[in-house]
């Protein structure tokens, strides 16, 4: 049995704690009708939950509680916080339906996280298992803050939100395989174009950062189902193939010959 490990490593949980207090504070900007400061908090907790994985390795300061307090965090953050904005936002206008999708987004998320915590060591980490609940929560808050930033009336956006909630909470809780991006080692010299690549994205961002930044996490939501199907047809096709591989081959012996007709038949 492991000690009890006294203290906490600083710079790392404090990390999370700023990415509670964004996730926190976008509640609290939904709920006095601050929709898009709301939105852009979610992606503010976003770069800090993605910071504090990193320092915590960098600085070897790993630890069992950061875990568990990252999860917990990340529950508020990319669970609760999206779900209460789009209720705040649009969701309260469809009565029990919308806090009831509001809710399948919130539990999604947590059995997403707990689902993850579980496999943590056991699951190919190229792959995630499901959608990421912070792409989750990305894609609900770039929508949110698009069409607050555009001023978008098109009558449709309540609804449009409603079906973004449900999908984005079940893709959570789905087998479906999402790109990690882990492979990616940055670690590694890289062509100088691709620094060159770096910095036009982040130009294009800047340049409409709500809209690209909710068509980027729309084209990741996408590409899981996409990827699965590819990967489910590579399996046929495999399959097929050892299949007709296994089939045994007919021998000479036991083909019908085809008999000629003698000399005698051919006369008679």
């Amino acid at each position: 049995m492991k000690p009890f490990e006294k203290g906490i490593y600083l710079l790392p949980n404090l990390m999370t704690t700023l990415a509670l207090f964004a996730g926190f504070y976008a509640v609290i900007a939904g709920m006095n009708g601050q929709f898009e400061l709301g939105a852009i908090a979610i992606f503010v907790a976003m770069i800090f939950d993605g910071l504090d994985g990193r320092v915590a390795r960098m600085t070897n300061s790993c630890s069992a509680f950061g875990a568990e307090y990252d999860s917990l965090a990340d529950m508020v953050s990319f669970g609760l916080a999206p779900a209460l904005l789009v209720y705040q936002w649009a969701l309260q206008d469809f009565g029990k339906l919308g806090w009831l999708i509001a809710f399948i987004f919130t539990v999604g998320a947590a059995l997403r996280l707990a689902r993850f915590n579980t496999q943590v060591g056991i699951a190919d980490k190229r792959y995630f298992q499901g959608l990421p609940s912070p792409a989750a929560a990305a894609l609900l808050a770039g929508f949110v803050w698009m069409i607050e930033t555009n001023h978008i009336e098109t009558g449709l956006e309540s609804l449009a939100v409603l079906l973004l909630t449900l999908v984005a909470g079940l893709m959570m809780v789905s087998n479906i395989r999402f790109s990690s991006f882990k492979e990616l080692n940055l670690k590694d010299k890289v062509p100088f174009v691709t620094l060159l690549v770096v910095v036009l994205v982040f130009v294009v961002i800047t340049l409409k950062p709500a809209m690209i930044l909710f068509i980027l996490f729309f084209g990741y939501t996408l590409s899981g189902p996409i990827m699965t199907l590819k990967q489910l047809q590579q399996k046929r096709a495999l399959r097929r193939q050892a299949k007709s591989q296994a089939k045994p081959e007919k021998s000479p012996a036991t083909e019908p010959q085809n008999e000629t007709p003698t000399e005698e038949t051919s006369k008679e």
